[in-house]
């Protein structure tokens, strides 16, 4: 098997897959395909969620194959870092609508060990606050990833100056 020895042609293969998965969710966020009824939440956060998984198949189809940037690779590395940053700004987007954007919500929780589970609404409080607190972390992330960004192309433009 060419894919299984190959460490790259698996990292293509994966992005490839992202890429396709993200692919359908824009064409149903946008209403080309499945029932637009179906869906329960704004197209645009929908769509959020399909850019997010193309732009994670792209980075993990074109990024280094062992996963370590060399320092010959430095574009490379840029490009990484704001692929990532968009991707974690992406993928915070359903949790803050969740958590804080307008309307009812309803929310169910399960409970399983061995052999039993428990399923019961959760209240509309404490959904939004499970997702609350998902939220505030992604953003975190989010601003983190921006800041190393910005330190990182600041330093770099420094060590360019003569």
């Amino acid at each position: 098997m060419l894919v299984a020895q190959n460490p790259r042609r698996k990292l293509v293969v994966v992005g490839i897959a992202c890429v396709l998965g993200g692919i359908l969710i824009l064409l149903r966020a946008a209403g080309v395909i499945g029932d637009p009824h179906d869906i329960h939440a704004p197209r645009w956060v929908v769509g959020a969620a399909g850019l997010a998984f193309v732009l994670a198949g792209i980075a993990v189809a074109t990024g280094p194959a062992d996963g370590r940037p060399t320092a010959a690779s430095a574009p490379a590395t840029w490009r990484s870092g704001l692929l990532g940053g968009a991707i974690v700004g992406l993928m915070a987007v359903a949790p803050n609508w969740i958590a804080f954007g307008p309307g009812e919500r309803r929310f169910g929780g399960m409970l399983g060990v061995p052999f039993l589970a428990v399923s019961s609404a959760v209240s509309e409080t404490a959904g939004r606050v499970a997702f609350g607190i998902a939220a505030v972390l992604l953003d975190a992330v989010f601003v983190w990833v921006v800041v190393r960004g910005i330190r990182a192309l600041l330093a770099r433009r420094s060590a360019a100056r003569p």
